[in-house]
């Protein structure tokens, strides 16, 4: 294979003044690329720059804050005329036990890593469309993909960022603009902080870079929507596999029992699919057959609440108002949370009518502690916290703005996140605790129309991971559910017929089960919910290729070997649940000693 050049071409590298951004610029402007060097450090980008210039290639500096995209891009359109290609790399971390960590500490991550990515893709959007060519190249991290402990809001951002992604794939598609995920471990001025040196020595960023490098050429594989874990010269693509799940009568016999009861066919992942769309499930078959089934059988003792709390966020309408009607039956306290004050009192209302217990939270998600507040002021403590506040702001990227990205990033994941830490030391002190936060379909494969929602929602699964591994030690277990039902939220785009035969109800019976008590080991774990069918979601990992590591693999050798690290079918594909089973494979990679001489 001919060198591939990048001639011609203008990459804007995010955070390039050290670790991988600035191996991304070096190689880029090597192999003929204009390079905008963006980097708040002033002094490390200039250096980047005189680097290139040195080797005659071309690079301008750009210290601009990754949150102002117009400006970032503006450097590169006044430097050089265009810009075809966008590495969103800039990041930061602000590691911290979830329970001493702060709003400021969960803010700064989500506004470089998200804002900024959001902001700078935005920005370049415009002329990729125009020109009907674009490179948008994103940056998760396995923190984000298995969660890992002390980084719930980075392992919150990193996960957003694949949804993401997977939304701009699809909106870029019929303008040549092809957007991927990567999840790199290289070492850098951020992993030297948690990772110890003789790690750190097989983790070059040059074992990286020529992998990015493949998937920006014009005549590179087609990787759009994409998610690859890459680093010490491993590259291996993910993908989500999904259980074969199992079906529910939709009837008043449909109960946390009887969910618990058929448990281990919901978790089977036997005869799998591999889901890439939101349709990819056939949704009204499911439900067609849940009607035909004979009532469930329930599990014995009966799934119960008496005695505890219950807060559930947005319950003045859809999905919230079914489960609170729900917990009220089984003997829960239920908080009913929404920003309405009319839809709160009111479902308040009904499960007090009912013979249930109930008490109206009224404000928004965000206001966590005023929540809990209410819960400890009526019924004296919390036990179970489900997230399920959210809003639409649906626009195509390239028409939605600056607000409509904030509001539904914030009323989603930081609300989520404001809930969580509210609850959490109550739930730490008691040794108990339940969370069930919500995703989406959107989230976990993407939607046209839905960057900032399928951002949100995939960004509050990457939470919840972060979450269960900090909740083990103390009882507390967080799952996420990517529920479909008809509510006053998806009537906005839904036909009338499904709106009224996807009853919020058939989602209830889940998340009961996955709060209760009884449910004593499944944590961290993701479940697709609708018409009376749950299924259980997870990662399953490509065999994947380890190029040696004494020295640098290049982009040619990468795209030679791209049948090898996305095949799942050669019987090596793996299902990795943790950071640290994700990162084995890698570490088993740095004693890959090739032949030095050896190239294409």
């Amino acid at each position: 294979m001919s060198q591939l050049s990048f001639k011609g071409h203008t990459v804007v590298v995010t955070g390039a003044g050290g670790g991988l951004g600035k191996t991304y610029s070096l190689l880029f402007a090597s192999r003929g690329a204009n390079v905008v060097v963006n980097d708040f450090n002033a002094a490390a980008a200039q250096k980047v720059v005189d680097q290139i210039v040195q080797a005659g290639g071309k690079a301008v500096v750009n210290t601009s804050s990754v949150t102002d995209g117009a400006a970032v891009i503006q450097s590169a359109l006044d430097a050089f005329g265009g810009v075809t290609i966008l590495i969103n790399n800039a990041g930061i971390l602000r590691d911290k036990g979830f329970k001493n960590m702060s709003d400021k500490e969960w803010d700064q991550i989500t506004e470089v890593h998200l804002k900024g990515a959001f902001a700078c893709t935005k920005a370049a959007w415009p002329h990729f469309r125009k020109q009907k060519f674009g490179r948008v190249i994103n940056t998760a991290s396995a923190a984000g993909l298995y969660g890992n402990f002390g980084q719930a809001n980075y392992s919150a951002a990193k996960m957003a960022l694949v949804g993401f992604t997977k939304t701009l794939a699809r909106e870029g598609a019929k303008y040549g603009i092809r957007s991927s995920v990567i999840a790199p471990i290289a070492a850098s001025p951020m992993t030297e902080t948690i990772m110890p040196p003789e790690m750190l020595a097989n983790l070059s960023p040059e074992y990286v870079a020529p992998f990015v490098a493949a998937l920006c050429h014009p005549d590179g594989p087609d990787a759009s929507g994409k998610i690859f874990e890459v680093g010490a010269g491993f590259i291996a693509e993910i993908r989500w596999e999904r259980s074969h799940g199992t079906v529910f009568k939709t009837d008043a016999s449909f109960t946390p029992s009887a969910v618990k009861e058929k448990w281990s066919q919901i978790v089977d992942f036997t005869k799998p699919d591999y889901p890439r769309d939101v349709t990819d499930v056939d949704s009204k078959g499911k439900l067609e057959q849940a009607a035909k089934l004979p009532s469930n059988k329930q599990s014995s003792p009966e799934v119960r609440f008496d005695g505890q709390t219950v807060i559930i966020t947005g319950a003045g309408a859809g999905l919230g108002r079914a489960y609170a009607h729900m917990y009220g039956r089984l003997g829960a306290n239920v908080v009913v949370n929404d920003v309405s004050e009319k839809g709160a009192n009111a479902v308040a209302a009904e499960v007090v009518k009912a013979g249930g217990k109930a008490a109206a939270a009224i404000c928004s998600a965000e206001d966590g502690e005023a929540i809990v507040k209410v819960a400890l002021e009526k019924f004296g403590g919390v036990h179970v916290l489900i997230a399920n506040a959210g809003i639409l702001r649906d626009k195509s990227f390239a028409a939605m703005t600056e607000q409509e990205w904030d509001a539904v990033v914030a009323v989603h994941l930081r609300g989520t996140y404001k809930c969580a830490k509210a609850v959490w030391p109550h739930f730490q002190n008691q040794k108990y605790g339940r969370i069930v936060t919500t995703c989406s379909q959107v989230g976990i494969y993407g939607n046209f129309g839905q960057a900032n929602y399928s951002t949100a929602k995939a960004g509050i699964t990457g939470l919840t991971r972060t979450l269960a591994i900090e909740g083990k030690k103390y009882n507390i277990l967080a799952n996420v559910i990517a529920p479909s039902a008809g509510t006053a939220m998806t009537s906005t785009i839904w036909p009338q017929e499904m709106v009224d035969a996807f009853k919020p109800d058939f989602i209830a019976p889940l998340v009961g089960y996955l709060s209760s008590a009884d449910n004593t080991e499944t944590s961290g774990d993701l479940f697709e919910v609708l018409g009376g069918w749950a299924a259980q979601t997870r990662w399953q990992r490509a065999g994947g290729h380890g190029f040696p590591t004494n020295r640098p693999f290049t982009p040619e050798e990468a795209i030679a070997k791209w049948g090898v690290f996305t095949n799942f079918d050669d019987g090596r594909a793996t299902h990795p649940s943790s950071t640290q089973e994700a990162l084995q494979q890698m570490i088993e990679n740095f004693s890959n000693k090739g032949d030095v001489k050896a190239k294409l």
